[in-house]
């Protein structure tokens, strides 16, 4: 092992220390030194092994260092450092002299590792040391603070940089790297590194401050574009200070750089959008208002003028005040505003306001709670209004039309009402007087064309009563003055008679008239026995009319989940699909044949469909022309109007008409 602390031969100028008494201490004052230095030193013979190891290991590591003599330093540092250390120990030992710098992790006492700063230099030929002297230095709070920083910069999007006073272009961290999307090594170098970077606009303002910086020690502070990887620029904000040295003079200028890029376009698009909707605002037919909680304008755009004729300076700043809106009208508009205010939803309210002239203008206002910028309701308001008085005038025309038509269809139906008795008491004698004449009660009459004009008679009257009838009934429908009589009702039994009814009719037309009844246990349905005959009469009569010779009429009654299906089909000439929807409107015929139109008023199905809806059922047609037609009737087994608790026996939910709404 070498004696590193030997003092060698006494030549001139290369004398002994002496201690306090003049006597040679060479030895004892440099092993003084090295035990009571923080720098650990090291001598590695050519093969790596420690062959001597000060004190100062102690301290850093926690071992004595006599324990780590003789062993190979390459298996006291991190497995990860153990190959890079053995190949540079490696080139060391073979040149003379040779000095090497590395940093390599060796354990201490507790179990961290410790990160050691090593400088080794070959005196292997030097007899007063014999080996690869290694002086080695703590930097494992440096490493871990420079570690710190580049992991801020990463997350922070920042970097540091340094321009040393004298130097073309500052010395930039990985940080600005990293945000400008390039490799370190492609960050210009050269005086003119601001060309490179900067953009040609900002080119003067950075490099004026930088300059100025140097001269006046003011720190700069600015938001300037620098050229990304990707050729495009990104907006870096730069934030430097003047770094002074040991004469007071500005040795260097040290400074962050923030990657702003986002903040910056961000604020550039709002304040675009903030330019153009006030634009949009500006230029709006509609007045856009803003009001704080007690309803104090805090904006209003220009087109108050062209509505209510006056200026926006009118009213920003200052509360709406009641007399500027129609006495009628101003209570309904403040509850409005304050219920918008409080909950933030969406109210709209129409009232009157003061035009400058002196009339009412009328307005119509949709208000909204506005929020702020991050999105949070606040107590105040932005409201739209627009000018609806020409709407208004049209609606009060509307209202009066209508309540005119509503007032003469009220007539209409009372005059109806009121005329049932008188219409049908003489039709009533005219079929009746007829029958006798016809049936010639009381001797013959004489001419044959006697009994044929009675017959005549006797039709008309009751072609004309049933006419008069279904009118009646349609305009009672109309008024809502028809009511129901509902019952338990043998639908079977009911069937049968009505085919009874028409079946003469049927077979004087060559027509064959069948029915099925899927439902035979007694009391069906719950119905208005008359309104439910007049349905299954009304549907047999038409099929009876429409069907040629040689045709078949069916009947079916199904029970459905909802109640009762009743269907009417038949083999007629069918309807055009495009005419199908006009069927079910009162006085509206489809037939080709202008005979067979002049047989009826239109109003058959119009009823069938009412009387339906009344029960709470509803009619659907299906049709081809030239193949038929199938009507069918869906009613529940109670109907939708009040029943007597007597015949409410069974509970079956009840089909409502269309539009009606149940509770």
């Amino acid at each position: 092992m070498g004696r590193p602390f030997d003092t060698g031969p006494q030549t001139e100028g290369n004398a002994p220390c002496t201690d306090s008494t003049g006597v040679a201490g060479g030895e004892r004052f440099y092993r003084a030194l090295v035990e009571n230095a923080d720098d650990i030193l090291t001598i590695l013979d050519s093969s790596g092994s420690i062959t001597y190891q000060s004190q100062a290991v102690c301290k850093v590591l926690g071992s004595p260092g006599d324990t780590l003599v003789g062993r190979r330093i390459v298996d006291l540092v991190h497995p990860d450092d153990r190959e890079q250390l053995g190949r540079k120990i490696g080139e060391c030992a073979r040149v003379p002299g040779a000095e090497v710098l590395e940093v390599i992790r060796l354990s201490h006492a507790d179990g961290s590792w410790r990160r050691l700063e090593t400088r080794g230099r070959n005196l292997l030929g030097d007899p007063n040391v014999a080996g690869i002297l290694c002086v080695s230095r703590d930097v494992t709070e440096t490493y871990r603070l420079e570690h710190q920083l580049r992991e801020a910069e990463q997350l922070a999007r920042f970097g540091h940089w340094r321009w040393v006073k004298g130097e073309p272009a500052p010395q930039w961290s990985k940080g600005v790297a990293r945000i400008l999307g390039l490799d370190e090594e492609n960050l210009p170098a050269s005086g003119d590194w601001y060309e490179h970077l900067v953009h040609p606009e900002d080119h003067g303002e950075l490099l004026s401050k930088f300059l100025d910086a140097f001269g006046t020690h003011e720190p700069v502070n600015c938001v300037t574009r620098f050229r990304a990887g990707d050729g495009c620029y990104r907006y870096i904000k730069t934030y430097a200070y003047a770094e002074a040295d040991a004469f007071s003079e500005i040795g260097a200028l040290v400074g962050l750089a923030e990657d702003v890029h986002e903040e910056v376009e961000a604020e550039l698009a709002v304040k675009a959008s903030e330019i153009k909707y006030r634009l949009l605002t500006e230029q709006a037919s509609d007045i856009v208002a803003h009001c704080d909680a007690d309803s104090r304008v805090m904006f209003i755009s220009p087109a108050v003028g062209p509505i209510l004729g006056r200026t926006p300076e009118e009213f920003v700043g200052k509360l709406i005040s009641e007399e500027l809106i129609h006495p009628d009208d101003f209570h309904r508009a403040h509850n409005a505003f304050a219920q918008c205010a409080l909950t933030g939803e969406q109210v709209q309210c129409d009232y009157r306001f003061l035009h400058s002239d002196g009339h009412y203008v009328w307005l119509e206002s949709t208000m909204r709670g506005a929020l702020d910028s991050d999105g949070v309701r606040t107590a105040e308001v932005i409201g739209v209004t627009r000018d609806i008085s020409e709407r208004k005038r049209h609606e009060i025309e509307l209202l009066e039309a209508r309540e005119r038509a509503e007032s003469a269809n009220r007539t209409k139906s009372r005059f109806l009402a009121n005329m049932s008795h008188e219409l049908r008491t003489p039709l009533n004698a005219i079929i009746g007087f007829s029958d006798i004449l016809k049936m010639e009660m009381f001797g013959a009459l004489g001419h044959e064309r006697y009994s044929e004009y009675a017959q005549l008679i006797n039709e008309s009257g009751a072609l004309l009563l049933d006419l008069i009838s279904d009118i009646l009934d349609m305009s009672k429908i109309e008024a809502g003055k028809y009511e129901l009589h509902p019952e338990p009702l043998d639908l079977a039994t009911l069937i049968e008679s009505c085919v009874r009814i028409v079946r003469g009719k049927a077979e004087e037309n060559g027509v064959q008239l069948v029915h099925s009844i899927e439902c035979q246990d007694g009391a069906d349905i719950v119905a208005d026995e008359r309104a439910l005959k007049q349905i299954i009469l009304n549907l047999l009569s038409n099929s009876v009319k429409f069907t040629p010779s040689g045709g078949s009429i069916s009947v079916e009654a199904v029970k459905v989940e909802c109640g009762i299906r009743l269907t009417v089909a038949d083999t007629g000439r069918g309807i055009p699909k495009d005419q199908i929807a006009r069927l079910g409107q009162p006085f509206e015929q489809i037939a080709t044949d202008a005979a067979l139109s002049k047989q009826g008023t239109g109003l058959g199905l119009a009823l069938v469909n009412s009387l339906a809806e009344l029960h709470g059922g509803r009619m659907a047609i299906e049709s081809e022309f030239g193949e038929g037609t199938r009507v069918t009737v869906t009613l529940p087994k109670l109907p939708y109007c009040e029943v007597p608790a007597c015949t409410a026996a069974e509970e079956v939910a009840p089909v409502p008409p269309a539009g009606a709404t149940t509770g």
